[in-house]
């Protein structure tokens, strides 16, 4: 890889970042409110962990990898937001149920990428099933 080529990666995954650190603010600052920042969190890390799985089994090409899969992904599933909450909380029933969320989240962001990773391969296989005149 040469300098110009690691510099654009970088501006791709600086501009998704940005974008998914956008996404994230404004799904907490919505729903964050109404449901809880935890239970926000959740289904927003296990959707972005299955999106990064299905980009994983796609394979890394073009500029839509380091965008998506990396900055987009990346910063929309932070998993510091559970090490935050962890910390703001003091009582220890609440430091228990922000463990149990730790835990359910790790579970959930490894499942939904592996989820994601056969979607996509099974996917795949399936279009190269399909006769050539219907592709």
């Amino acid at each position: 890889m040469n300098a110009s080529t690691s510099i654009n990666y970088v501006l791709w995954v600086a501009a998704g970042g940005a974008v998914g650190a956008l996404v994230h603010y404004l799904a907490v600052t919505v729903a964050g409110p109404r449901i809880g920042a935890g239970r926000v969190a959740l289904p927003l890390n296990s959707c972005a962990c299955m999106l990064l799985g299905i980009m994983v089994a796609s394979g890394p090409s073009g500029h839509g990898y380091p965008f998506f899969a990396v900055g987009v992904l990346g910063s929309v599933a932070p998993f510091t937001a559970v090490a935050e909450q962890a910390l703001d909380r003091t009582r220890p029933r609440y430091r228990l149920r922000t463990m149990l969320l730790a835990m359910w989240m790790g579970l959930a962001g490894v499942s939904m990428a592996i989820v994601g990773y056969i979607l996509a391969d099974a996917g795949s296989i399936a279009f190269e099933k399909v006769p050539g005149s219907l592709r």
